[in-house]
Order: C-alpha cells, then sequence, then structure tokens
C-alpha cells in the first residue's frame, strides 16, 4: 500500500524536475518517439527508490542522474514495447471493445482527418534530420523559445529558425498536395 507521504514527496518531485527532465531527455534522445518511453521509467524509478527508502534526499540533479542512465539504458538493450489492439480487451472471458465506449456526439470524419494530417507531418518530420524533429518537439509541444531551443541543442539561433520555417514551407506544400 501506498502512503500519502509517499505520493506527496513524489508530486513535489516530479512538478519540480519534469521540464529539466524532459528537456534533456528530448536533447538525447535518438528518435522523439521513445520520449514518453524513458520519462515514464524515470519516474517510476523515482517513485521506487522513494517507495523503498523514505529518508533518501532526491532532489533534481538525482533524477537527471537518473535520466541520463535510463536514455543509454533505452538505447543499449533496445527496448521494444509490446503492441496491443486498442480495439479489443479480455476481462472475464467477455470481449469489451473499445468502440463500443466512444462517444456517439463525435464527428468521427473530422478526427481522422486531423489525425491522418498529425501523423501525416509527424511522419515526414521523422524522416527529416533528427535535429529537425527535437526543434519541432521542442518548439510546439514544449513551447520553447527559438533562442531555448538553440542554448538547449547547441546550435545557433538563426540555424534553429532556418530548420523550423524551411520545414514549414515543405510542410505547407505537403499538406496542400494531399488535399489536391
Amino acid at each position: 500500500m501506498i502512503d500519502q507521504e509517499t505520493l506527496d514527496v513524489f508530486d513535489k518531485l516530479y512538478y519540480s524536475s519534469y521540464q529539466d527532465v524532459l528537456k534533456y531527455v528530448i536533447c538525447h534522445c535518438q528518435n522523439i518517439d521513445n520520449v514518453k518511453d524513458i520519462i515514464q521509467n524515470i519516474y517510476l524509478d523515482v517513485f521506487n527508490k522513494i517507495k523503498r527508502d523514505k529518508k533518501i534526499t532526491i532532489n533534481k540533479f538525482y533524477i537527471l542522474g537518473i535520466a541520463k542512465h535510463k536514455v543509454n539504458d533505452y538505447y543499449r538493450f533496445n527496448y521494444k514495447a509490446k503492441i496491443t489492439s486498442i480495439f479489443s480487451r479480455k476481462k472475464d472471458n467477455n470481449e469489451i471493445s473499445i468502440i463500443d465506449t466512444i462517444a456517439s456526439d463525435i464527428d468521427l470524419e473530422s478526427e481522422l482527418i486531423k489525425e491522418e494530417n498529425i501523423n501525416c507531418v509527424w511522419n515526414y518530420l521523422k524522416r527529416k534530420n533528427v535535429i529537425v524533429s527535437k526543434i519541432f518537439y521542442l518548439y510546439y509541444y514544449m513551447d520553447f523559445s527559438i533562442k531555448d531551443i538553440a542554448n538547449e541543442l547547441s546550435i545557433s539561433e538563426s540555424n534553429v529558425k532556418n530548420y523550423l520555417y524551411r520545414t514549414l514551407k515543405e510542410l505547407n506544400v505537403l499538406i496542400k498536395d494531399r488535399g489536391e
């Protein structure tokens, strides 16, 4: 059983370190698709350490050390998560369909088009240089400024702008071509 004190300590650590840990993982990750898995592994490890030893002193720098090891481990062991279908799960030998739980007021066609466009953009970014996908992730997902991205990735601000704007033009052409 998890006590409230453990949860409070973990929450405090999580909220005080998340942005820095995420920034570190994004900048050191070989594939942006792996970021969420690595972050999850880092904070699971932090939680287990807190749960095992309540007297241990954990701070942001300790968590960044864990992040460094987790990024290395993730790629060293080439971790692959099992892929399971989102359309059905078995529970007590009764088939439960997730499709049956979707609200009926959703405009499925527009949601599918939006998802298709997102997948198209993301697949395009994955084919580009890894620095481009990192820049897009930091700029659009993390709301970093161009100056902050340049500092984190150790490149000039003009390079960040060039990567960003050139790729945006290419994506604009790609999306227009797909729409016709």
